[in-house]
């Protein structure tokens, strides 16, 4: 079986990845208990304090350890691909919570609307311009010249 597939994913430094980020999450998890615990149970002030500060150093250098890991196996698992056809806004298909924000499926709508309607405009543009139109401004004068000028009457309003 390859390690590599035909995207450009190393398999296995992926699957070493997402142990990885697991092993961090626990760590993390590890220094957020440490810290909600506090200095209980020990028997004296000055030996609580110095257990709990030993302890909560080893839970940040576990966390910065593994942390160091994870970067390092970012580096190998790969990229991926870059050809999105709506550049940046094509990320957001990926977005778990598709269901909650249907962001992308509105873009995307409104791209194809976008492009029906430049498609139309288009066809009716190239309708316009193949009609040639019956009034001109010399049809105008001429049609003006044959009917008699109506003449303002005015309206004497009464007093009030």
């Amino acid at each position: 079986m390859a390690d590599v597939v035909t995207v450009g994913v190393n398999l296995d430094a992926f699957s070493h990845a997402i142990s990885g980020i697991q092993a961090l999450r626990s760590s993390v998890s590890r220094v957020f208990e440490s810290l909600k615990d506090g200095m209980k149970n020990r028997e004296t002030l000055e030996g609580r304090e110095k257990q709990f500060i030993a302890e909560f150093q080893d839970n940040l250098q576990a966390v910065n350890r593994d942390l160091n890991e994870l970067e390092r196996l970012s580096g190998l698992v790969g990229r991926p691909s870059e050809s999105h056809p709506l550049h940046n806004s094509g990320l957001l298909s990926l977005d778990p919570v598709q269901d909650k924000t249907p962001l992308y499926s509105q873009l995307l709508q409104a791209y194809k609307w976008s492009n029906k309607l430049q498609y139309h405009a288009g066809l009716a543009s190239s309708l316009l311009n193949q009609q040639s139109l019956k009034r001109s401004a010399n049809q105008m004068g001429a049609s003006a010249k044959r009917r008699p000028k109506v003449q303002p009457s005015t309206l004497v309003l009464p007093p009030q």
